[in-house]
């Protein structure tokens, strides 16, 4: 009988580090005491067994989606980016390589991997007996955190539930231990089942955990707490009401994920949330910026640099490109005229400054022809992406696009081969600005109007809320209508940016073929005229929702594939 992840044969023990800031490594339980640690040894022994065990469901939210070398690299599948190497794994969702005996993403493996862990846990945790240790100083400290353990464990097993209902559709619901047998002839439960298990597990677990871990014992940021609950919740009822997920339009869905999202806005100052600078999001500090709900933090590395540093800063691989499609949808201070409405032509420039008066988002997210970049003084250079410029074609590896990327890498880092400096990475899961964008979206499907104040706040007042920002200061919302639709959804691509909410709101409203079947680069000449290109891409409606590994589909007949693969 073949093995199933839906089983729990083996569960690994992970260290937890306070800030998570490292990925942590793995050992098996299934060893004889000789060896190393058995299931008995790991829920009587605290810091490497139960906390230990913990600490590997939590790991497992560190994905492929975030690889250290192509952070947010789903990018490359979507308008926002294109992989500058033509390897790179990411092409292969847009180059016919992918299917379901090559399914490329892991969600599937390991999401069920660490709900089996999940499972096992808390079937097992009554089990736990750590009173040999009743004199170690570190005792009550342990007893308050076992404490909050289940309810951490819930809505990590809440969350893969999401990863695999945004991936996949419908999918089994596994909530106990199976054997193989079992694990074997699962079937799939319908989305709308998978998404009232998310939101029962938030509201039941939300009253028991913190609202952060600044106070608790230990202090250790990095854990999920009752705002994580929340934002999950809302999350997954927007996505629940969205048309992939919602092709009757179902308006009650909508209002659903509406109030939802209220319920982060009015209690984010209670929270002690608060919107930052938007170039504050990320480098060393951004851990603990005031607008991050959820995010993974990583130690101290210059890895991402590399990947994504510009071709001729010295050990840069160009990474993700941001594409002339993104730029074009950055809006001008003076009048909201779009970039590609202003300049839809060649622009010669040597003529005109296209980038001057652009929404402030866009220097923090994009470095173009001209800029100063990296920031630090050992490699500070004027960046060249004109054709035989020193960033550029014909130097192998160069940008495809005309632009390379800026937000997350930190400039700051030295990627030389001597006196390399190093700084530490947070990967945003949740943030505050999603849920104004998320609430303004689902009020606006719910009530057909941007300006209804039936929540208590319309769609347009809340998007502006995060275009006033003081480093922002963009013109008003006051559309309403299809234009109100148009202008949102390149609101949430400018704001969200890199952040892994392209590929997959584009797939929730079904706008694949609109989107993601041709993207714009662009090409700057030696005499600095700049033109764009149409790069074609491979789309089909099939690819909405990710297809079934066929390894499981061989394991279990009972499984069926999604539509199209």
């Amino acid at each position: 009988m073949m093995n199933n992840i839906f089983s729990k044969v083996t569960a690994r023990v992970i260290p937890f580090l306070a800030i998570s800031f490292l990925v942590p490594s793995c050992a098996d339980l299934d060893y004889t005491e000789e060896t190393t640690r058995d299931e008995e040894w790991t829920f009587t022994y605290f810091e490497q067994g139960i906390k230990g065990l913990v600490s590997g469901i939590y790991a497992q939210v560190y994905n492929n989606e975030f690889e250290s070398n192509s952070a947010y690299f789903l990018a490359g599948a979507t308008d926002e980016a294109q992989y500058a190497l033509e390897a790179g794994a990411v092409n292969s969702y847009v180059n016919g390589g992918w299917s379901a005996a090559n399914p490329y993403d892991r969600t599937w493996t390991k999401s069920y991997t660490a709900i089996a862990d999940a499972n096992m846990f808390l079937e097992k945790l009554d089990e736990a007996d750590i009173s040999d240790w009743a004199y170690n100083p570190d005792y009550k400290n342990w007893v308050a955190q076992l404490e909050l353990f289940p309810y951490e464990v819930r809505f990590l097993r809440a969350y893969y539930y999401f990863e695999l209902f945004k991936t996949y559709g419908d999918v089994p619901l596994v909530t106990t231990t199976l054997t193989n047998g079992q694990a074997n002839s699962v079937q799939r439960a319908s989305a709308d089942e998978i998404v009232k298990f998310i939101v029962d597990e938030c509201d039941a677990v939300a009253p028991y955990l913190p609202v952060s871990y600044m106070t608790e014992i230990g202090s250790e940021v990095g854990r999920v707490t009752r705002v994580a609950a929340a934002a999950l919740k809302a999350r997954t009822l927007l996505y629940a009401a969205s048309p992939l997920h919602n092709p009757n339009g179902d308006k009650t869905k909508w209002a659903k994920a509406a109030e939802a999202c209220k319920y982060i806005l009015d209690n984010a100052g209670t929270w002690g949330l608060k919107l930052s600078a938007y170039g504050s999001l990320w480098g060393h500090e951004a851990f603990f910026n005031q607008e991050l709900i959820f995010g993974i933090g990583r130690g101290e590395s210059n890895s991402f640099e590399m990947a994504n540093y510009p071709i001729g800063v010295e050990n840069g691989s160009s990474g993700s490109c941001p594409t002339q499609s993104l730029v074009d949808q950055y809006e001008y201070q003076d009048n909201g005229e779009t970039f590609g409405q202003r300049y839809p032509g060649s622009i010669d420039l040597k003529e005109a400054d296209p980038y001057t008066g652009l929404d402030p988002r866009f220097a923090l997210t994009v470095v173009k022809n001209g800029d100063e970049w990296p920031s630090n003084g050992a490699q500070k250079k004027v960046i060249e992406t004109f054709v035989g410029g020193f960033n550029a074609a014909p130097k192998y590896g160069a940008t495809p696009t005309g632009y390379y990327l800026r937000k997350f890498v930190d400039g700051s880092c030295v990627t030389t081969a001597d006196n390399q400096t190093t700084r530490r990475h947070t990967w945003i899961v949740f943030r505050l600005a999603e849920f104004y964008l998320d609430y303004a979206e689902a009020v606006f499907n719910a009530t057909g109007s941007a300006n209804d104040n039936t929540y208590g706040m319309t769609a347009n007042e809340a998007i502006n809320v995060l275009r006033n920002r003081a480093d922002i200061q963009m013109p008003a919302f006051t559309e309403d209508g299809n234009e109100w639709v148009e202008r949102y959804e390149r609101e949430r691509l400018v704001e969200l940016a890199f952040e892994n909410h392209r590929f997959w709101d584009v797939r929730r409203w079904k706008k694949g073929a609109q989107y993601f079947k041709t993207i714009q680069t662009a090409t700057i000449s030696s005499d600095l005229v700049l033109t764009r290109s149409t790069v074609t891409r491979q789309w089909d409606d099939k690819m909405n929702f990710y297809p079934i590994p066929q390894s499981e589909l061989i394991k279990n007949s009972n499984l069926t594939q999604n539509p199209g693969w």
